[in-house]
């Protein structure tokens, strides 16, 4: 399958300095179970974040960066703690509070997963909000542990589910083992595919239940956070051109 994901025009800092940035690296890391965007071998980072953080950070800011991959949930402690520097996410209020941001990238839909035989499709088709699906009873929930926006978009939501592999969530929603899955389309049915089971899952895509877009952070006691900001007096560039990005998934 073919997805288009559309880059959206952008703000961002870009660096005009003569003697250019900081010879020293910078770390990002990445969730290690997040394909086709993001996974990890032996904690190094593969994927397209990884690759189109490196385009702007390296390719734009001149910056020497290292890419890593760990479970989603340790990479944002490590950022928090000041153990790496930063990563590739969408914001929450609780990030906000240990991190600087870019402004965002580019957006995803996020749309609700099931598996084609639960008993629940009927009810789930009837949804067209987080506020609604939040009033439908008796329904299992299903997201990645450490997931920053899940915890707070399902916060109120009775029966939750949170699996350290997102990878196998497909397998669990065939299973009736949770009733649905709120993620973008292209990232959940590669990995249905990947797993054999993408005929037994059904995306209701028709409402959409959030777009969020996707930022660069770097955490408030990375050294460089200050280097990005202030030293080298960055100033804002519009890039006015849109991406396009294009996944054969």
């Amino acid at each position: 399958m073919r997805s288009h994901i559309r880059f959206i025009s952008i703000l961002f800092i870009i660096a005009f300095s003569v003697n250019g940035y900081s010879q020293e690296s910078i770390t990002i890391v990445y969730g290690a179970h997040y394909k086709p965007f993001a996974w990890g071998e032996n904690n190094i980072a593969y994927g397209v974040q990884k690759d189109f953080v490196e385009a702007v950070l390296g390719g734009k800011m001149g910056i020497k960066v290292k890419h890593e991959a760990y479970p989603w949930k340790r990479c944002q402690r490590m950022v928090r703690e000041g153990s790496v520097d930063g990563f590739f996410t969408v914001a929450t209020p609780e990030r906000a509070e240990y991190t600087m941001s870019s402004a965002p990238f580019y957006e995803t839909h996020f749309v609700m997963h099931t598996g084609k035989l639960n008993p629940n499709v009927a009810r789930l088709k009837t949804v067209r909000s987080l506020e609604e699906l939040e009033r439908l009873h008796n329904i299992n929930h299903i997201y990645m542990l450490g997931s920053g926006w899940h915890e707070n978009a399902l916060k109120n939501m009775k029966n939750i589910t949170k699996n350290v592999d997102a990878s196998t969530i497909p397998i669990m929603l065939k299973r009736q083992r949770a009733d649905v899955y709120i993620e973008q389309a292209e990232m959940f049915r590669y990995q249905a595919k990947e797993k054999g089971v993408l005929e037994d899952i059904l995306t209701l895509n028709e409402f959409t239940m959030k777009d969020l877009g996707w930022r660069i952070f770097i955490g408030n006691k990375s050294k460089h956070q200050l280097e990005l900001s202030n030293e080298y007096h960055l100033k804002m560039f519009l890039l006015k051109e849109e991406y396009l990005f294009q996944a054969n998934l």
